[in-house]
């Protein structure tokens, strides 16, 4: 395989990998017809999230009760995370003493 180094003196080296990836001769004329021709007007857009149910109003959140044995698990998580907290703080602030 033979690699061409050289480059133009306006022309980095990042550049120019950049430049040199393969890209299929399809490729380019789908994304040129694309550019051409992907013009969407507001009216399209609106008919898509019209069609696509985008603008009904979401449907309303409310709180769900925990039960208590529930309360007692995320107290637990908060309380283990209180604790590994303070144990990587002393840690950390131990072995930076020195």
């Amino acid at each position: 395989m033979i690699q061409d180094n050289r480059f133009n003196a306006n022309e980095t080296r990042r550049s120019k990998s950049v430049s040199r990836i393969p890209v299929p001769r399809a490729a380019r004329a789908s994304q040129r017809d694309l550019d051409c021709t992907a013009h969407d007007s507001s009216a399209d857009i609106a008919a898509v999230a019209h069609t696509e149910g985008w603008l009904m109003p979401l449907v309303p959140i409310e709180r769900v009760a925990l039960r208590p044995w529930q309360q007692a698990v995320f107290w637990g998580l908060r309380l283990y995370i209180g604790v590994m907290l303070i144990i990587m703080g002393w840690g950390f602030f131990h072995v930076a003493g020195g």
